[in-house]
This record gives C-alpha cells, structure tokens and sequence, in this order.
C-alpha cells in the first residue's frame, strides 16, 4: 500500500469515527431532549448519554441551540416525507386530505419522541434565556403547526377548486385542523388504535369541508 493510499484510509477513517460521534451526540440529545425539555437538558447530560467526553461536544456543536437544530433536521425528513407526499396532489382532496391524516399518524407512532419536541419548539418557548427558541424566531419549517397546516390548506384549496369543498376561510380552517392533529401526540392518544384515530379525525376533517355542500344542496324545508 503506497503513503497516499495510507492517508486517504486514514482521512476516512476520521472522517467515520467524526460522523458517529455527531450522529452519537444528536441520537442523545433527541431522547434527552423529549424526555426532559430543552432547557432542563444540559450539554453534560448530552455527551455522557453519547457516551462522550464534555470537551467532545464542542467539537461539533458551539452550543445548546445548534444541536437542537440538528435534532430537528433529522426529525424534518420524517415530517417532509408526509407532508409532500404525491397523493398531496395526485388524488381527490377528500382522499388526499384523508391520506394525509393516516401518514402523520404513523409518523407520530413511529417517531412520537421527535415530532413532539418539534411540536413543543414550534409552539411555545421552553427557555428563559436570551438564546432561548421562541415560535417566532422560527422559520416555517420548524414549526410542526405550521407545516402542518401549510399541507393541509393546501388540499383544501384544491377541494375548493374542484367542488369537493365548501368553506369561507381556507386558512383558518386549516389551522384549526392541523391543531386537531396535534392531539396525537398526547399519550392518551397513544392508547387508542391508530385507526379509530384516523377515522374519527378525518370524519371530523371532512364534516366540517362538506357542510356548506350539504347546506346549497338542500333547500329550506329539507326538499330538494
């Protein structure tokens, strides 16, 4: 083997043991994160659950703020995955909008301890200090909310469109709907099936677009 190829096994070889010790110390700080909070989680508690040195953490993070950052970039992917999903568009709003409701419920079951802390971020702040994240210091793609809402109002403009729908307030509604969601990730949700979840929530979605169908297609009186 020449030097060259030497060095290059070498850089790899940091190169990997750098990767793990991030992806270490990121893996931590998620479970710390939505076990405890933000703020009640310190930088110690984080490098010794990645079974890491305290000087480690500095290495690949100046602060509290940037590895919270990072837990939410690995969390976005999951919550991106559901939100941009081609049935978004490809399919009828009330299916899509159905659709959508059964995707962020797996995405809850299968990853409750992230998109909770996303959900806390996004909706109040969890630290009194200066740094502290505060919902309006978020873009719209750390707030869970607000992503949320984004998806959904935009199946239900196209519902509008279509005919499928029938509302005054698109974004309203949409708000108010995304806010529905957010009961699954409380833990007496957890305790319920998946599925009488989903369907209760869309039946709820769904009386409320169609009403005002309901309400043109039939006269006063109840006759057609």
């Amino acid at each position: 083997m020449s030097p060259s190829d030497l060095t290059i096994e070498s850089v790899s070889r940091v190169d990997r043991k750098r990767a793990k010790n991030r992806d270490a110390l990121v893996d931590a700080a998620r479970g710390l994160f939505a076990r405890h909070g933000f703020e009640t989680t310190t930088i110690a508690a984080i490098a010794e659950a990645a079974d890491l040195g305290f000087g480690t953490f500095y290495r690949y993070f100046p602060d509290k703020d940037a590895i919270l950052e990072a837990v939410l970039d690995s969390g976005r992917l999951e919550i991106e995955g559901v939100l941009t999903h081609t049935e978004n568009e490809a399919v009828p709003a009330a299916e899509a909008l159905r659709g959508l409701t059964g995707r962020f419920a797996s995405a809850v079951r299968r990853n409750q301890d992230m998109i909770v802390l996303m959900w806390q971020v996004g909706v109040r702040a969890e630290s009194t200090s200066p740094k502290r994240v505060r919902p309006d210091q978020l873009p719209p793609e750390r707030s869970l909310p607000v992503m949320l809402a984004g998806a959904i109002g935009r199946i239900i403009e196209r519902g509008v469109a279509s005919g499928e729908f029938a509302v005054s307030d698109a974004v309203l509604l949409s708000r108010f709907i995304a806010s529905a969601h957010m009961y699954l990730l409380s833990r007496p949700a957890m305790k319920i099936g998946e599925r009488a979840l989903v369907d209760a929530l869309c039946e709820l979605e769904l009386n409320a677009l169609t009403a005002g169908i309901a309400q043109t297609a039939t006269p006063r009186g109840g006759r057609r």
